[in-house]
């Protein structure tokens, strides 16, 4: 059968869908904002009596605020402490949590403020790089292992640069120590941290460059 004639005398348009699939980036929001409006659902829920909802939350996060609360206080056995204390008062607070910022983003700000309200409540006598460690060592958290368990050697030279990145760590001052590892670890971006810190964009990169150098002169032996 014959095609249809084109009596408009406009030259036949392409019907194919030329729209292109979201980039990376834009997946990323998309899937951000996915995330955002499932934990709100979450959050009306328990403020409505599901109270073990929240568990999603303990679940999804422990592992993170432990991460970051254990870099600060460079304590196992505090941080574990600290980390609990953090989940109580987000859910004591959940009722006052207005969904401006991301949950993860508040979470993340009780966290910090709980570290240094309980330095606070120390006044400890020594500088705060100087608070000891694990019983065992100076290590970071296995969490933040960069071995891959492909062979005894290099598991070893795994737990001694993890040993090595702890003990520099010490040497941050806690505004630094918190940024980076949200930076380097978290992989947060500069408006997030500048978010949960409370610092302009300008001051939280002098910090994260004022750590990097630091690191750099502690660890040179091993670039």
């Amino acid at each position: 059968m014959p095609e249809p004639e084109n009596l408009s005398g406009e030259e036949p348009r392409d019907t194919k869908d030329t729209r292109r699939a979201p980039g990376p980036a834009q997946a990323g929001r998309i899937g951000n904002l996915v995330e955002r409006a499932r934990e709100a659902a979450l959050i009306e829920r328990i403020r409505r009596g599901e109270v073990d909802l929240f568990e999603h939350f303990v679940r999804t996060y422990q592992k993170r605020v432990f991460r970051l609360v254990y870099t600060l206080v460079r304590d196992a056995s505090e941080a574990d402490s600290t980390t609990q204390d953090v989940f109580v008062k987000a859910f004591k607070g959940l009722r006052d949590f207005k969904g401006e910022a991301a949950f993860e983003t508040w979470i993340t700000r009780i966290a910090i403020n709980s570290v240094r309200d309980g330095i606070r409540r120390k006044k400890p006598a020594v500088a705060f790089g100087d608070l000891g460690g694990l019983d065992g060592g100076d290590e970071i958290p296995a969490a933040f292992d960069p071995g891959d368990g492909t062979s005894p050697e290099r598991d070893l030279l795994s737990r001694e640069i993890r040993k090595r990145i702890g003990l520099a760590l010490v040497d941050l001052s806690p505004r630094q120590r918190a940024v980076f590892v949200m930076k380097h670890y978290e992989e947060k971006s500069i408006a997030e941290i500048g978010e949960v810190t409370g610092l302009d964009e300008g001051t939280v990169k002098s910090h994260l460059f004022r750590a990097a150098r630091k690191l750099r002169e502690r660890l040179e032996d091993l670039r």
